[in-house]
Formats: structure tokens, C-alpha cells, sequence
């Protein structure tokens, strides 16, 4: 009989042992969730403090709530799709269109943007090419300054906003996948267009004059002679490239002085294209069939992102036009 109640007592013993190891791991594990919860809160707070064009600005380690008034595709390149934006300029960047979602709510029109729908976004950093906005977008997040013209290429360019949102490694691997896709367009081009051909871009239908383009800024130079990286036509490089310009007007009197081999012509896409008068027709590239026509709605806009599709399409359009 004493021995059961010995093995009863020693059993109740051990069970009760387990009782109390099992609550010490349970408090464990209670604690160590709520040191990670603690910890993430923590690293949502953190910040960090950056260089710009205007000063030092202490921007968060990992912002969540992005605002951007005008350089949308290039956080969309850095896989950021802001709270807020102006969506005005996917009126004429169509090619951003599929990578925006709900998510991105229209703060206005851009240079009318409103402060009171960013204020209601709650962002924690706003991104701005408007150095005269900064002391009021100030008092809603920290502001950042972002200018296109202080870069000389899309590398430096998508560098410097991969240091700003903190997405380094998300632009170094961009951008390597850029020059990649880079790399094959200019192959298609090379296998059908012939050795010292000139090319030029030529505004005909959003303008009353006619507007020629240089290779930085809107309507598709940045993609042509940037990235594919043809010849202008010597006019064009003399008179508008070298001299850092980003169009000129051009006479029709004048335009075949600036017209290259092939021609991309930049259009409205609608039924308000106007009619070309009869100096058009007797362009040399006009004549040729090397005549590639350019919605402006989707060539405005000169982002990296929107840039690299442009120059995907324009090759497209070489190789099924040779």
C-alpha cells in the first residue's frame, strides 16, 4: 500500500512539474511576441537622415505612405506605389497606367495639387520637384526634393531615388535588368536599320507649329537617343542637343532642314490630328515609308520607367517597319 501511494504522490509530482514547465514556456513565448512586436513598432519609427538639394532632411528608415506630386514612375521602377499622386500624369504617361492600382488616390493637377488631400493621405514622405513647396509640404510629412536636370543619366537618377525611399538593392537590381532589356532593343534595331542613318523626333499635331525634339525631356527623346542610341540628324544634334535644349520650333517652311532618315512623328491619336500641308509629303523618310507615328499621351512623359517601355516599342515599330 505505501509503495502505490509513493508512486500516486511521485506521479502527481511529475505531473505537476509539467504544469510548470509548460506556463514558463508559454510566458516565454508571450514575451519574446511581444519583443517582436515591440521591435517592429520601433523599426517603424526609425528614421534616417538624408542629403538633398535643400538641405538635410530626416526621412523614415522604410516610408509606407509615399506621396509624389510629378516623378511617379520612377518610385513605381522601385516597386512603391505611392498613396498619392498626380494622376494627371497618367493622362499623357499611359504606359505607367497598368502598375497604378486604387491604392493611388489624385491629389490634383500638377503645379494645383491639394494640400488639403495630401494632408488627409496622412503620408510620412512626400517627394516634390517643386523646391517653392517644400516649407508647406513640410508641415504635412518630411519633404524631398527630387531633380530630374541634376542627374546626368537614368543610373544616377535611379540611384539617387533608391537612397531616398531606401530601396538601394531594389534600384541596383532595376537597373541591371534595365540595361539588359537596353541591350536587346538595340540589337533589334541594329539587324534593320542601315549603317549612318539619321533620325528625328517631330511634334505635328499637339501644337500649332511644329516641334522638334532633342534627346532629353517629354516626347520620346530620352527613349530614342538615350537609350537606342541612333544618330540625330546633324541639325538636330547641332542646334537643339549640344546647346542642352530640349525642342525647338520649327517652321514648315524649315522642317525638312531638321528631318532625319526616319522620322517619328509625335501625334495627338485622336480625330484632332490636323491635316500635314504638302511639305510634308515630300520628306525624304515621308516618301520612304519610315514614318512612325507617336501618341502623345503615351511619349510626354520621360520617367526611366516610361522611358525604357517607349524605346521597347519604338524598336518594335523599326523592326516591323523594315
Amino acid at each position: 500500500m505505501m509503495k502505490q501511494n509513493v508512486k500516486r504522490i511521485g506521479s502527481w509530482m511529475l505531473l505537476i512539474c509539467l504544469m510548470f514547465i509548460l506556463a514558463a514556456c508559454s510566458n516565454e513565448g508571450a514575451s519574446n511576441e511581444s519583443t517582436s512586436e515591440a521591435t517592429a513598432e520601433k523599426d517603424t519609427n526609425k528614421t534616417r537622415i538624408i542629403s538633398t538639394v535643400t538641405g538635410d532632411v530626416e526621412v523614415p528608415v522604410n516610408p509606407e505612405r509615399v506621396i509624389v506630386d510629378w516623378d511617379l514612375g520612377h518610385v513605381l521602377a522601385l516597386g512603391v506605389e505611392p498613396i498619392g499622386a498626380s494622376k494627371t500624369i497618367l493622362d499623357y504617361g499611359q504606359f505607367l497606367t497598368p502598375y497604378v492600382t486604387d491604392r493611388t488616390e489624385d491629389i490634383g493637377q500638377d503645379g494645383q495639387v491639394s494640400v488639403e488631400k495630401m494632408l488627409e493621405l496622412q503620408p510620412d514622405l512626400i517627394i516634390t520637384w517643386d523646391r517653392n513647396a517644400v516649407e508647406q509640404y513640410s508641415k504635412i510629412a518630411p519633404t524631398v526634393v527630387f531633380e530630374t536636370q541634376n542627374y546626368d543619366n537614368i543610373h544616377e537618377e535611379m540611384t539617387a531615388m533608391g537612397e531616398i525611399l531606401n530601396k538601394q538593392k531594389e534600384a541596383e537590381e532595376w537597373l541591371a535588368n534595365f540595361d539588359k532589356r537596353v541591350a536587346a532593343a538595340q540589337a533589334k534595331i541594329e539587324e534593320v536599320i542601315p549603317e549612318g542613318a539619321t533620325f528625328s523626333i517631330i511634334d505635328v499635331g499637339t501644337t500649332k507649329s511644329t516641334i522638334v525634339v532633342g534627346e532629353t525631356g517629354e516626347r520620346g527623346g530620352d527613349a530614342l537617343y538615350q537609350i537606342l542610341g541612333v544618330t540625330p540628324h546633324p541639325l538636330v544634334k547641332s542646334e537643339i542637343i549640344d546647346k542642352d535644349e530640349s525642342r525647338l520650333d520649327v517652321s514648315w517652311e524649315k522642317v525638312d532642314d531638321y528631318a532625319g532618315d526616319y522620322i517619328f512623328m509625335i501625334t495627338t491619336g485622336d480625330d484632332t490630328q490636323p491635316e500635314l500641308p504638302s511639305v510634308w509629303n515630300s520628306l525624304d523618310a515621308v516618301k520612304n515609308h519610315h514614318v512612325y507615328e507617336l501618341n502623345i499621351k503615351k511619349y510626354f512623359t520621360s520617367d526611366p520607367l516610361s522611358a525604357l517601355l517607349q524605346a521597347e516599342e519604338m524598336a518594335e515599330m523599326l523592326v516591323k517597319g523594315n
